[in-house]
């Protein structure tokens, strides 16, 4: 693990005990909502802010684009959901996360993602495999006969084409899972508890860690769409999938 690496699951870490204090205290959070289904708290907000700080000190000044402050995107950032998966860390569900990428000339090189209820870090850098709780990994794929497949769901992505996903997917006899959080259906891709995860209208914040972990964790991994908010696509999936996702993918990438 190189020292960037490194640094970013520590700063990771360090924000996901923050996140945890909050999620302690959840029912006193100020909220709001950015859209219907989509919501943002004081911890949101305050967690970015935090790890901005931290990224500047421990990076010679780096900059940060979030989630909730945006920032200016470049050929050398980094880039935070500071909560992903809000609405099931209000509800007191475990299955939201922390995820930070650094991104190189569009492509992201270094990610995390964090789950602070489940005590699970997933890390990755560009050649370096998966890292499970800081130490060297690998996918389990034992019992793949199971075949499981998550799809994602938004308020953007039309529930008659979710539907028309999920039911090619039926139809090839894959189960259908949904966790309503992009790093939580990334990071059990990645860790074989699924074989895959697809969603339209992301944004970049919500996958490019994920895709990297992904990506390193032995599957085919693909983004695609603008950089701007729910503007973005993600496919990642073990070599079967991605041959009974091809015929529908335009459903997926538009």
């Amino acid at each position: 693990m190189s020292p960037n690496h490194a640094s970013a699951v520590q700063l990771v870490l360090n924000a996901g005990a923050l996140a945890l204090d909050f999620f302690a205290r959840r029912a006193t959070l100020a909220m709001s909502t950015k859209g219907s289904l989509d919501f943002v708290s004081q911890a949101d907000r305050d967690i970015e802010q935090s790890m901005g700080a931290a990224i500047a000190a421990a990076f010679d000044g780096a900059h940060l684009y979030g989630e909730e402050g945006g920032g200016k995107i470049s050929d050398d950032y980094w880039i935070v959901d500071p909560i992903d998966g809000t609405a099931n860390f209000l509800r007191g569900s475990p299955l939201w996360g922390i995820s930070l990428a650094h991104m190189r000339f569009g492509q992201p090189d270094i990610g995390v993602i964090h789950y602070p209820v489940l005590g699970l870090t997933l890390s990755a850098e560009t050649g370096s495999g998966l890292f499970i709780n800081g130490k060297p990994g690998k996918r389990d794929d034992v019992f793949d006969a199971a075949r499981v497949v998550a799809v994602g769901e938004n308020n953007r992505w039309a529930p008659d084409a979710i539907g028309q996903v999920e039911h090619h997917l039926r139809l090839k006899r894959w189960g259908v899972a949904q966790y309503r959080c992009a790093s939580i259906s990334l990071g059990f891709a990645a860790l074989g508890r699924t074989d895959g995860y697809v969603e339209r209208f992301l944004s970049l914040w919500d996958l490019a860690a994920g895709v990297l972990i992904c990506r390193e964790a032995g599957l085919e991994s693909s983004f695609g769409g603008e950089a701007v908010a729910q503007g973005m696509w993600v496919m990642v999936g073990t070599a079967a999938l991605a041959e009974d996702l091809q015929p529908i993918s335009n459903l997926v990438t538009g």
